[in-house]
């Protein structure tokens, strides 16, 4: 016969029977439990009955039971957070959209799900005792792989783990290990915004960096509130937001940091710089460029890949941020300089980032004055990489070597089959 008793109420006829308690003597105690020196043992076995039943819960009665087992009380018994028609519902539009990503919810391993969980209760400390350090370990894993990965790929993985740790937040009703997971949620937030972004769905990044924010905020986790904004100032500089959103949203994130900001701070110090340079506004951009500079060198030396890990900044970052900066300053030695640095930092792998830097370089040319030369370099640039890594990062890269192109070169031959080869608006279409 099937048993469709609610899982904790199992677990607490299991918890009962495997120390060879009787009703009565849980009834016992529960009672030692909350100090009660006299009670209806008789009355409190009844309700034990009805709790392993499973017809209700055992509410005032819960952390008497997590002191009698010796198991953290939100382990044992959890609370939903909605009723449940409602969290049922929500399940199904939660696995109905993953389906529409393409990822397969009715995998032959869900089986397997339950039988996992079983053996991490099982396991000394628990599930809720790694659970934060597991998801902080996915969300660094996601990191590397959006560097990397296709974002049309990315994204359903991304996505179903979304769902996932939603369902971990949602099965801890209160305590520090719910608090904990706000942090790689803020982190995932962060990169599924930087992932839809970079397919075009602007709106979407929008929203999604605001609940990114939102769950940073929520875990009082100090770099992260610094990462997760200045990831959004970079993303909003790249997708077309005005520069002043871009500025304000990089001086949130450096406020927020301090007077001693680590790693974090970087990202948004990288974006001011970039923001004022293409304001024009060359003396700031040096400034904001120096303080960068000084503020990287006095951190650990990081790896190309570890280029979204909130506590890392690699040199490619740095050059790259440079390279960036000079192009749009009009100091175009030092840029040749970043950008053959950046080139030679960047692993092979890393296709779209070297991709920006040789659009920078054709920037530069063209700014410099030799149009056909640049347009040409970013047309092969392009031409080179796979279609599924032209995303809109690298799209933008190619309008802005068509926007520094002098009005009167708009019409050459040169200009022309490169706006055309690519679909480039002209600049008076943006």
């Amino acid at each position: 016969m099937t048993d469709n008793r609610p899982p904790w109420a199992k677990r607490l006829q299991s918890e009962r029977e495997t120390r060879g308690w009787s009703k009565a003597e849980m009834a016992r105690q529960l009672m030692r439990a909350a100090g009660l020196e006299f009670g209806d043992v008789d009355s409190l076995a009844r309700q034990i009955r009805s709790w392993e039943k499973g017809v209700n819960r055992p509410r005032d009665w819960r952390p008497h039971y997590a002191t009698a087992f010796g198991i953290p009380e939100n382990e044992l018994i959890t609370e939903p957070p909605l009723g449940n028609a409602d969290a049922d519902a929500d399940r199904r539009h939660l696995l109905a959209s993953l389906a529409l990503l393409g990822v397969d919810t009715a995998s032959r391993t869900e089986p397997l799900e339950p039988i996992r969980q079983a053996l991490n209760r099982a396991i000394p400390g628990g599930l809720h005792g790694h659970l934060v350090q597991d998801w902080e370990e996915t969300a660094f894993e996601h990191g590397h792989a959006f560097l990397t990965t296709p974002p049309h790929e990315l994204l359903p993985d991304l996505a179903a783990d979304l769902v996932s740790l939603l369902t971990s937040i949602r099965t801890i009703s209160e305590g520090a290990t719910r608090d904990d997971l706000c942090g790689p949620a803020g982190k995932l937030a962060a990169l599924m915004a930087m992932t839809v972004s970079t397919l075009g769905e602007r709106r979407h990044a929008r929203d999604w960096w605001k609940t990114a924010r939102h769950a940073a905020d929520a875990s009082r986790d100090q770099d992260l509130q610094v990462w997760v904004r200045g990831y959004e100032a970079m993303n909003s500089l790249y997708s077309g937001r005005p520069l002043s959103v871009v500025l304000r949203l990089a001086d949130q994130a450096i406020a927020i940091g301090g007077r001693a900001p680590g790693a974090a701070a970087l990202e948004a110090m990288a974006s001011r710089a970039q923001a004022l340079a293409m304001m024009d506004r060359q003396q700031e951009a040096d400034e904001a460029l120096h303080a960068l500079a000084d503020h990287w060198e006095r951190l650990p030396a990081a790896a190309p890949d570890d280029r979204l890990a909130t506590g890392a900044w690699p040199e490619t970052a740095l050059q790259h941020t440079i390279a960036f900066t000079t192009t749009h300053t009009g100091a175009f030695d030092r840029a040749a300089q970043a950008q053959d640095a950046a080139a030679a930092l960047y692993p092979p792998q890393m296709r779209r980032q070297r991709a920006q830097i040789e659009l920078l370089r054709a920037t530069s040319l063209v700014r410099a004055g030799d149009v056909a030369a640049g347009v040409e370099h970013a047309g092969r640039t392009i031409q080179a990489l796979a279609a599924v890594q032209r995303t809109t990062t690298i799209q933008r890269g190619a309008r802005m070597v068509l926007e520094a192109v002098p009005d009167a070169d708009l019409t050459t031959p040169a200009v022309r089959d490169y706006r055309d080869a690519f679909a480039l608006p002209a600049p008076e279409e943006e």
